[in-house]
């Protein structure tokens, strides 16, 4: 038993096949007059090229160059550009975009970089899917990064000491190397 499909009717029984030949001439006809040849225009990436809309590598480049790095130049005078989250299942964080301020952080507007993220003349953040563009002079993320590893290093101490202490059983034992002192090691040949 078939079943007939709507899409193979016969053309003499006037189904759709007739009826989309006359419809696509008057949709062409149509369309064509606002479609015009281009021959200033060009495609910006060549080949099976992935596009990451988060791509900010030349924005760090110029207001970055040393990523904060204090031996390599003058952090006072750079800016820090991340991508923070904005929305969370779809609804804008509200509570997380006040921690983000608390923090020094702030967001780019689209009139920083017209054209860049969004077509020239938008208003705005910066906001693309579901992430926020946000910048903060480079000497707060230094010293956000110092605190950062400051905390690490302390919880780090804090480990080593309790793990000898701890009692048989009650916690796997480790052995951790004494970095301290340097000793020849011997290399296989």
């Amino acid at each position: 038993m078939e079943v007939p499909s709507p899409f193979r009717q016969a053309p003499h029984e006037g189904g759709l096949a007739g009826g989309l030949a006359a419809g696509e001439q008057i949709l062409r006809s149509e369309v064509h007059g606002e479609l015009r040849i281009d021959p200033d225009r060009t495609r910006r990436h060549q080949g099976n090229a992935a596009i990451d809309p988060y791509d900010i590598s030349d924005i760090m480049a110029r207001y970055a160059p040393t990523r904060g790095d204090l031996t390599k130049g003058n952090v006072e005078n750079e800016i820090d550009f991340n991508w923070k989250r904005f929305e969370t299942y779809g609804k804008p964080d509200y509570a997380e975009s006040r921690m983000y301020q608390d923090q020094g952080w702030r967001p780019v507007q689209h009139h920083h970089f017209p054209g860049r993220f969004a077509p020239p003349g938008t208003q705005g953040p910066v906001v693309v899917k579901d992430m926020i563009l946000m910048e903060r002079p480079m000497r707060l993320t230094v010293q956000a990064r110092s605190e950062e590893i400051l905390e690490a290093t302390r919880a780090m101490q804090v480990h080593r000491e309790k793990i000898p202490v701890t009692p048989e059983g009650h916690y796997e034992r480790t052995v951790y190397a004494n970095r301290t002192q340097r000793e020849a090691i011997s290399i296989p040949e």
